[in-house]
């Protein structure tokens, strides 16, 4: 009988463990029913992109999003083989009811949109800043 008990509690334990520190909280209103990303989707994945800007410059765009509304960024810049980073932390919330736009908080008044966000399995999607950008997830 005193097998039995360890057993359970383990089983308890477990469970526990697997329910109750899942990465990100999802909530009813984060599962949009016509489709369009959701808060699982988002911090599923450390997200990266390669992109131009219209100068020429290259991006290595590395960015993840916690559960609780935190996330961190990081931007390799490569301009003619002159090459620097930049990281920022962030705030982000769903910008609509809708889900497909993210509104990145950096602090002192400075905002910045993710648009048309679209997530599909380990892409993402979005117009950041007058630039479509495509992520992979890691």
């Amino acid at each position: 009988m005193k097998r039995v008990g360890h057993y359970m509690t383990g089983i308890l334990c477990f469970l526990f463990l697997l329910t109750g520190l899942n990465g990100c909280t999802v909530n009813d209103e984060d599962d949009y029913a016509g489709g369009g990303a959701t808060t699982w989707e988002l911090c599923n994945y450390l997200w990266q992109g390669y992109y131009s800007l219209d100068d020429g410059t290259w991006v290595d765009h590395q960015i993840i999003f916690y559960p609780g509304g935190y996330g961190d960024e990081s931007l390799i810049y490569n301009y003619y083989g002159e090459v620097w980073e930049e990281t920022y932390e962030f705030y982000w919330q769903w910008a609509n009811s809708i889900q497909n736009s993210i509104a990145l908080n950096y602090g002192g008044g400075n905002v910045l949109y993710m648009d048309h966000v679209y997530i599909q399995m380990d892409l993402f999607s979005c117009l950041l800043d007058g630039v479509f950008v495509t992520f992979r997830g890691q």
